[in-house]
């Protein structure tokens, strides 16, 4: 299942030292709400990239898309919850538009970075929480997608949330 042209908002709350990140998918790009900022791959097609955000200059390594983990051999265009754009607690992957099928990959329990795709490997796996409306890890599921500085930052980290919709 790819993900193409909706809006998506997540927001959470660290509830320790009360800052936001808002991220939205659109257009094949994952943002920053508060910024305007872009998820980022640093280099084109290297592995362990490191993931960041950066000002949107539409360039392949900007450009993503949201696969599911059970559709990812294949492009699927329907079953797509348009109220958030995802499925709820089902994982998919991150994957970037660069060439190699790289892909998010949640390393050591803090880091986003790029790497080669591997089946069945949980770290590389994300899914929307609809409770606390998060993108969290399928291997480390009390982690979820978090840019740092009140989301005022360049740096995506994964880590630990215990986040809930307001």
């Amino acid at each position: 299942m790819i993900s193409r042209g909706i809006n998506l908002r997540t927001r959470y709350r660290n509830n320790g030292s009360n800052w936001w990140s808002d991220i939205s998918f659109k257009d094949g790009y994952f943002v920053n709400n508060k910024s305007g900022q872009v998820l980022d791959a640093t280099s084109q097609s290297v592995e362990g990239t490191q993931t960041v955000m950066s000002n949107k200059q539409n360039i392949p390594q900007q450009k993503w898309r949201v696969e599911y983990v059970d559709k990812a051999e294949k492009e699927k265009t329907q079953g797509f919850n348009e109220e958030f754009g995802f499925h709820i607690n089902r994982p998919f992957y991150i994957r970037s538009r660069l060439p190699m099928r790289r892909v998010a990959e949640c390393h050591g329990a803090n880091n986003v970075w790029l790497k080669r795709w591997r089946k069945n490997t949980t770290a590389q796996q994300w899914y929307f929480d609809g409770v606390s409306k998060t993108i969290r890890n399928n291997h480390w599921k009390s982690h979820a997608l978090d840019i740092q500085s009140n989301g005022g930052s360049n740096n995506l980290r994964c880590t630990t949330s215990n986040s809930r919709w307001w």
